[in-house]
C-alpha cells in the first residue's frame, strides 16, 4: 500500500473512525491494534466468536486489518558535531574551508601538514616487521616443540608396552596383572608354587620337573638291570665285567636323578624370583620413565607456549600501533561527517581566544571547527524486541509533541538499531529493545531537543485479509493447525500464520473464507496425519504471529523464552504472546 494511503488509514484508525482496540503494555511499550468493519460479527448463524459462552465455532472471514505500535519517546536534532585535531603533537593547518560554508557529508573540510605522522608511520612500519618476524619464529618453535613431544611420549609409551608383555610373558597374564596390581609387596618367591603361573617360567618348571620324571625311571630301569645282571653273573650267564658296567650305568642315572632334582630346586629358589623381579622391575622403571617423559615435555611445550605467547602480544602491541600510525595519516584530511554550515571554533570565552586559518599551529584533540545541523528533527524512541521485526525502514508514522498536544506531524521510521540497546538497565532481565530513529517531515517552530513525544508507526493496513481467532488455531505434532467443522465431524487441518493482532490471526493458506473452525480443539479430533517421509519443522521454523505476547497460557502453564517465541510447545492451543513491562495491564 502507498504511503499515502497508510497515512489516511492510521489517521482514520487512531481519530476513532471503525471500530478499535489498543493494548497498553507497561513502561510506555504498546501494541495497537485497530480492526475495522467488525472482524468480530462474523460467527456461526450470527453469534459472535468472542467467547465460549456464545458458541464452539466461528467462521474464517476477510476484513480489513490494520496494526500499529505505539511508543513514546523524546525529541532529537542533528546536533552540532566538533571537528577536532585528530593527529597526536601539534601539526600546522595548511588549508581550511572557508567559514560559513554549506557542506556536505564526506566534503573536504580541513588539510594539516603530514609530514611528522608519515615519519612516524614508516619507523613503525619497521618495528612491527621485526615483531612479526620474532612472532613467527616463536610459532614455529612451538609447532616443533609440540611434534617433538608427540614422539617422545609415544616412544615413553611404547617402552611401557613391551615391558609389560614381557612380565606377561615370563610370569602368563593372570599372574602379572595380580603383580602390576599389588606392587612390591608382592613375594616372587612364592609364586613359582602358584597354580596362576604361566609364561615362561611355568614352561622352564614343567621342564625341570619332567627332567626329574625322566631321570627316576631311567634309575628304576638300571636298578632292575643291575639286578637281572647279578643273578645271571651268579649262574654263570655273564661275565663279571658286564655286571660291573651294568652297575656303573645304574649309578650314572642315581647321579642325574639327583641333579634334576637340584636344577629344579635352584630355579625355583633363585632364577624365578630374579627374573620375575627383574622382569617386573623393568616395566615399572619403563612406567616412572614415562612420568618424567610426560612431565619433561610438559614444561618444554610451556617454556615455548610462554615465548610464543609474549611474542605474539608484542607482535598484536606492534600491529595495534601501526594501525593507529596509518589512521594518524589518514587524519590529516578531515572530512564532514554531516552536512552542515562550517563555523570556526574560537573558544569559550575572551581568554581562550583561538585563529583558526591557514598556517596555524593546532594540537590533539583541539576543537577547529564547529559543525551543527538543525534541518531535521527525529524522535528516538525504543522499540521491545518483540514489535520491531514488524517495523520496516520508512513506514509512515504520527508523532504528537507533549508540548504540542494540538499538533500531529507527520514523520516516518528512518533508522532502526541492528543491536539491542546495551543501557536500558530498568526492563526485566531479558528483555531487549532496539533504539529506532522517527524523523518529522516538519518541525514547527520552536521544537527543542529533549522534549517528550508520542509515536504511532503503521505496521499493517490491509483491507482484505484471511482471519480467524487466535484461539482456534493449535500446534499438533509440530506443525501449526485448525480443527474445521465438517459435516463428518471435526477434521485437523494445517495451516501457514501471517500478522496477528491481539484477537485475529491471519491466515495464509490452509482455510477458505465461510468455512467453520473451532474455537479450541473438540473432543475426539483426530490427530494429524504426518507423512513419513515428511520430516516435522523445528519449533523455532514455525511461522508464528508477528506480534508475539510473553504471558502464561492459563491452559499449559507455559511461558517465558517459549512464549516469546509465540509458539505453545506444548502442543496445545497456539497463542500470540507480547513482552510484559510494568503491571502488564490492558486499557
Amino acid at each position: 500500500m502507498a504511503g499515502a494511503s497508510h497515512l489516511a488509514a492510521l489517521k482514520a484508525a487512531v481519530s476513532g473512525k471503525g471500530r478499535a482496540r489498543i493494548l497498553w503494555i507497561g513502561g510506555g511499550a504498546a501494541l495497537a491494534v485497530l480492526v475495522g468493519l467488525s472482524v468480530w460479527a462474523v460467527g456461526r448463524g450470527g453469534e459472535s466468536a468472542t467467547g465460549a459462552g456464545s458458541g464452539e465455532t466461528t467462521r474464517a472471514a476477510r476484513d480489513r486489518f490494520i496494526v500499529t505500535i505505539a511508543e513514546s519517546g523524546e525529541v532529537d536534532a542533528k546536533e552540532s558535531k566538533d571537528i577536532k585535531c585528530e593527529i597526536e603533537g601539534t601539526s600546522t593547518i595548511l588549508w581550511i574551508i572557508e567559514e560559513g560554508t554549506m557542506v556536505q557529508e564526506g566534503q573536504k573540510l580541513v588539510e594539516l601538514d603530514p609530514t611528522n605522522v608519515q615519519d612516524r608511520l614508516t619507523n613503525r612500519l619497521s618495528v612491527w616487521r621485526s615483531a612479526k618476524a620474532s612472532y613467527e619464529q616463536a610459532e614455529q618453535q612451538y609447532a616443533i616443540q609440540q611434534s617433538t613431544n608427540e614422539s617422545l611420549l609415544a616412544q615413553a609409551a611404547l617402552k611401557v608396552k613391551f615391558a609389560l608383555l614381557d612380565l606377561k610373558k615370563y610370569l602368563g597374564a593372570a599372574l602379572a596383572d595380580r603383580l602390576v596390581a599389588e606392587g612390591a609387596t608382592a613375594d616372587f618367591a612364592a609364586m613359582a608354587h602358584e597354580e596362576a603361573l604361566g609364561g615362561e617360567a611355568l614352561q622352564k618348571k614343567r621342564t625341570l620337573e619332567s627332567d626329574i620324571d625322566l631321570a627316576g625311571e631311567e634309575l628304576s630301569r638300571a636298578a632292575s638291570k643291575v639286578e637281572w645282571t647279578r643273578t645271571l653273573n651268579q649262574k654263570g650267564y655273564v661275565t663279571g665285567s658286564e655286571l660291573e658296567a651294568d652297575e656303573l650305568a645304574h649309578h650314572r642315572t642315581k647321579v642325574a636323578v639327583e641333579q634334576t632334582r637340584t636344577a629344579l630346586e635352584l630355579f625355583v629358589a633363585y632364577e624365578f624370583p630374579k627374573l620375575a623381579e627383574q622382569a617386573y622391575t623393568d616395566w615399572l622403571e619403563a612406567k616412572r620413565e614415562s612420568e618424567r617423559v610426560e612431565a619433561r615435555a610438559a614444561s618444554e611445550l610451556a617454556n615455548a607456549q610462554s615465548n610464543r605467547d609474549a611474542k605474539k602480544d608484542a607482535f598484536e602491541q606492534e600491529d595495534r600501533l601501526l594501525a593507529k600510525a596509518r589512521e594518524q595519516v589518514e587524519q590529516a584530511v578531515i572530512r564532514a561527517p554531516q552536512p552542515g554550515m562550517v563555523t570556526y571554533y574560537t573558544g569559550t570565552d575572551r581568554r581562550d581566544t583561538i585563529t583558526i586559518e591557514a598556517g596555524a599551529t593546532v594540537r590533539y584533540q583541539q576543537t577547529l571547527i564547529k559543525l551543527p545541523n538543525l534541518a531535521e528533527m527525529v524522535v528516538q524512541v525504543k522499540l521491545h524486541e518483540s514489535v520491531v521485526k514488524q517495523v520496516a525502514d520508512g513506514a509512515p508514522a504520527y508523532a504528537t509533541i507533549d508540548a504540542y498536544p494540538d499538533k500531529r506531524l507527520k514523520a516516518r521510521v528512518t533508522k532502526i538499531a541492528v543491536m539491542p540497546d546495551r543501557t536500558a538497565w530498568w526492563m526485566p532481565a531479558g528483555a531487549k529493545s532496539y533504539a529506532t530513529q522517527i524523523t518529522l517531515d516538519e518541525a514547527p517552530t520552536g521544537l527543542k531537543p529533549g522534549m517528550s513525544a508520542q509515536v504511532e508507526i503503521l505496521v499493517d493496513d490491509r483491507p482484505d485479509v484471511l482471519q480467524v481467532p487466535v484461539s482456534s488455531v493449535y500446534v499438533d505434532k509440530g506443525y501449526q493447525v485448525a480443527y474445521v467443522k465438517t459435516a463428518s465431524g471435526p477434521q485437523v487441518r494445517r495451516v501457514d500464520l501471517g500478522l496477528s493482532n491481539d484477537r485475529n490471526v491471519e491466515i495464509v493458506s490452509g482455510l477458505e473464507a465461510g468455512e467453520t473452525v473451532y474455537l479450541y480443539k473438540p473432543t475426539g479430533a483426530p490427530e494429524l496425519d504426518v507423512p513419513a517421509k515428511e520430516e516435522a519443522p523445528l519449533p523455532e521454523q514455525i511461522a508464528s504471529p508477528e506480534t508475539p505476547r510473553e504471558e502464561t497460557d492459563q491452559r499449559t502453564g507455559t511461558g517465558g523464552r517459549e512464549a516469546a517465541k509465540g509458539l505453545d510447545r506444548t502442543r496445545g492451543n497456539w497463542r500470540p504472546q507480547v513482552p510484559k513491562q510494568g503491571n502488564g495491564r490492558r486499557g
